[in-house]
């Protein structure tokens, strides 16, 4: 059996540029571009609208043939032409929009052009690190600071008209500054230097880079920083369980723990009638729970009648050594893990947990309290108690 095929009559639309680069210009001059739009099929079309995008800067003067209603046969030209004037300085970018009645009727012809005054070249900037290089972090965590230095190595000064990040994956950083640091229309004085507040909080795993973009008249070209990153992906949530606190009316002791038996004891006075929870508590990783990069909670009390009538715990394992082999102390084993601090510092997405000393008449009349918040914190400094800093990071 023969098939036989049939060629239906299109319009199409063709143009002879889809985006005109202008390149750098001198304020005040003007140059010109020329675009021929063309029906390059075999079927009339016409145009239901022929509009300058609102977007597009004043540097930019069209001078369209082409028009709304109008209406092309096969072959028949129009002519758009472009002009850039820019009275200031800076990047300018604009286009036109040409919606016909053919397949593809959102057609859009694009412009970019940069304006530059007779102090372009004045000044050059230099990036310190010269990479912002972030690192390895994990998809959906937003990295620490990394804080960019941009010196003015120029004669004059040089006064930044845009701060732009793009390029590949650009929503993957982000930028700050304060008043103090650079800043469009904040000048950078010759051999002066300003800084920017980069910082990585990457969306998908894998490599991610993007430009961090700088313009300024006094520039002969844009000034490019790079900005890369690797991102791991995230990690499954791990199951956590709750720490618990718990007070003896008596003697003043503070006690914190995540086994599930010993909460049951201490809540039904099996332990004593003078234990009562605090309403304070916090969650941790359980014991077992070694895949999730958390360390173990050494946890030991006070020697009877020699040591403290009280708990002293520590994810530090040079800590926990010296604890161990002080006479003064009986471990206890394990009862949750949590992370370290990095200076003193939890990650952002975790629970700082401080612990406070008080050093009592005696020996045993020592205690200790761990406690997640600065109220409780100052309320405890208060009556006496010594605030040895964050010693465990719990997650939320």
């Amino acid at each position: 059996m023969l098939s036989t095929g049939f060629a239906h009559a299109a319009g199409r639309i063709c143009t002879s540029a889809d985006t005109l680069m202008f390149g750098q210009q001198s304020v005040g001059s003007s140059t010109h571009a020329h675009i021929v739009v063309s029906n390059c099929g075999d079927r009339a079309w016409g145009f239901t609208d022929v509009g300058v995008h609102a977007a597009t800067s004043a540097a930019y003067r069209v001078e369209s043939a082409c028009a709304t209603g109008m209406t092309l046969a096969p072959n028949d030209t129009c002519a758009i032409d472009v002009y850039f004037e820019p009275q200031a300085p800076g990047q300018a970018s604009g286009a036109v929009w040409l919606h016909n009645t053919t397949s593809t009727p959102d057609q859009l012809i694009t412009f970019y052009g940069r304006a530059v005054d007779l102090q372009a070249g004045t000044a050059t900037l230099e990036f310190t690190p010269a990479i912002a290089n972030f690192g390895t972090r994990e998809v959906g965590t937003e990295s620490e600071a990394l804080v960019v230095t941009l010196t003015n190595r120029g004669s004059s000064s040089l006064v930044p008209s845009a701060l732009v990040l793009n390029g590949i994956d650009p929503y993957d950083f982000r930028g700050a500054s304060s008043p103090a640091d650079c800043g469009i229309g904040r000048a950078i004085a010759p051999g002066g230097a300003c800084t920017l507040s980069l910082y990585f909080a990457p969306r998908e795993a894998g490599r991610r880079q993007a430009t961090l973009v700088v313009d300024a008249p006094q520039l002969a070209a844009l000034a490019f920083l790079t900005l890369v990153g690797d991102a791991l992906p995230r990690r499954p949530a791990a199951p956590t369980i709750d720490v618990t606190e718990f007070h003896n009316a008596r003697d003043g002791q503070y006690f914190i723990t995540g086994d599930a038996g010993e909460i049951a004891l201490l809540d039904g006075g099996k332990l004593g009638p003078d234990w009562s929870r605090t309403g304070t508590s916090f969650k941790a990783w359980p014991k077992d729970a070694s895949a999730i990069g958390a360390l173990p909670v050494c946890r030991f009390f006070g020697t009877p009648g020699i040591g403290p009538n009280s708990h002293f715990y520590t994810a530090y394992a040079h800590e926990c050594g010296i604890v161990r082999n002080d006479s003064h102390w009986m471990e206890e084993g394990v009862t949750f893990r949590a992370r370290l601090p990095v200076g003193g510092v939890c990650d952002a997405g975790d629970v700082t947990v401080s612990r406070l000393f008080s050093a009592g008449a005696t020996t045993t009349a020592s205690r200790h309290r761990y406690v997640v918040d600065a109220a409780t914190a100052d309320a405890m400094q208060a009556q006496g108690f010594v605030l040895e800093g964050p010693v465990f990071c719990a997650p939320r």
